[in-house]
Parts: structure tokens; C-alpha cells; sequence
């Protein structure tokens, strides 16, 4: 985000959809990606005692992990696709609306 953006402008909401966009979704999708990847161990994996014990810990944690993640991507993408485009179109109409009525003599 420009750091020298002060005052909040549909140009500065839009900023922030951008770095949603650019930065956060990719990276949630990359942790996902890797938390997809790391579900199973290869053989011989956590053993037989292993399994019965920490295998079931693991996968639920794993499990656990991939659900928020995917939350996460839903909020995200909630917010850059429609919360804060919807934000941004209004507070531009309120703008030109302001601007307009302050035109007036």
C-alpha cells in the first residue's frame, strides 16, 4: 500500500483490494497448497504404534489447518471481490455527489 495515502479514497479502498488480491490470497493458497501436500506421511510414516497415536493427532491438525485456511480464502475473497468493491463504488458516488452539491450556488 502507498504509504503516503492519508485520507480514504476509492483509490486507497482499491489499494487495499489490490494487495488482497496480489499479496494475501496467493500467499493462503500457497499455505493450503502446502498443508494439501503434508496430509500423509510416505512409508514407513508414524509406524504402527505411531499411527495408532500421533498419525490421528496429525491429520486432524492437518485437517483442522486446511478448513481455516479455506475460510480464510472465503473471507479474503469475500472482501476483494464484493465488501470492498461495493465500498469503493459507493464512496466514489458519495464523492461525485458531494462535489456536485457543493458546485451548487
Amino acid at each position: 500500500m502507498n504509504q503516503h495515502t492519508v485520507f480514504i479514497t476509492p483509490d486507497a479502498i482499491g489499494e487495499v483490494r489490490r494487495d488482497l488480491r496480489e499479496d494475501l490470497l496467493p500467499l493462503f493458497a500457497e499455505i493450503r497448497q502446502i498443508l494439501e501436500e503434508n496430509r500423509a506421511l510416505d512409508l514407513p510414516g508414524w509406524g504402527a504404534l505411531g499411527e495408532w497415536t500421533a498419525g490421528a493427532l496429525y491429520r486432524s491438525l492437518i485437517d483442522a489447518f486446511v478448513r481455516d485456511t479455506e475460510a480464510a480464502l472465503g473471507v479474503l475473497r469475500t472482501w476483494e471481490g464484493e465488501h470492498l468493491r461495493f465500498a469503493e463504488d459507493n464512496w466514489r458516488v458519495a464523492e461525485e455527489l458531494a462535489v456536485r452539491r457543493a458546485s451548487r450556488p
